[in-house]
């Protein structure tokens, strides 16, 4: 099958690949900060698909790398985040 030659990449072993979508929708990213206002330095995504599932990734640094942590969560609706900015909380979704 042709493909777009805009959605054709690469890989590091020299073979093309072409880009698929899974999926399309909305997402918000936070971080973590402790009681005394200390940061962690990891931080979560969470995508709200289109077909309305919502999808938690958390991202945790290692060494040189991240390391990207998909949670299954069942049933996560209306999680509040801190806006810093705005000083106020944000819901999602």
């Amino acid at each position: 099958m042709e493909f777009p030659k805009e959605c054709i990449t690469t890989a590091k072993n020299g073979k093309k690949e072409v880009r698929v979508l899974i999926s399309s929708g909305a997402y918000i990213m936070y971080e973590y900060e402790q009681d005394d206002g200390r940061k962690s330095n990891k931080y979560s995504i969470l995508l709200k698909r289109n077909d309305g599932k919502i999808e938690h990734l958390m991202i945790v640094p290692l060494k040189g790398k991240e390391l990207v942590v998909a949670h299954k969560v069942e049933g996560l609706n209306n999680r509040a985040i801190w806006d810093k900015r705005h000083k106020k909380a944000v819901m999602f979704p």
